[in-house]
């Protein structure tokens, strides 16, 4: 993201004014502040997947907390047309956890 592209902020679940906290940008997409993954188990695990986690590339630990924040329809239909839209994998060993997130993320 160049430092010329204008993001929003959309909300956080910190009530200090600090992180975490989500943004969306003029772009489509999202940006969040939050703590930087140092786990050395967890990024070994993203390591061995794919290209694991380029130089240009960090990862970023997102509370369920903040997704409410994030309306998922709307940026579908900013960041892309049907026939552009990617393919989101998701590890079918995972369904089941990301079901649990997802409903007490709902309460």
């Amino acid at each position: 993201m160049s430092d010329s592209q204008g993001m929003a902020f959309i909300g956080t679940s910190s009530g200090g004014g600090g992180c975490p906290t989500i943004f969306v940008t003029e772009r489509g997409t999202l940006v969040v502040q939050g703590t930087t993954v140092t786990d050395p188990a967890a990024l070994e695990t993203m390591a061995a997947r794919g290209n694991g986690i380029p130089a240009h590339e960090s990862a970023v630990e997102i509370p369920a907390a903040l997704l409410p924040f994030v309306d998922i329809e709307a940026l579908q239909k900013i960041a892309f047309a049907d026939e552009d839209r990617p393919e989101f994998i998701v590890d079918p060993a995972s369904r089941e956890k990301l079901q649990q997130l997802a409903e007490a993320v709902a309460r």
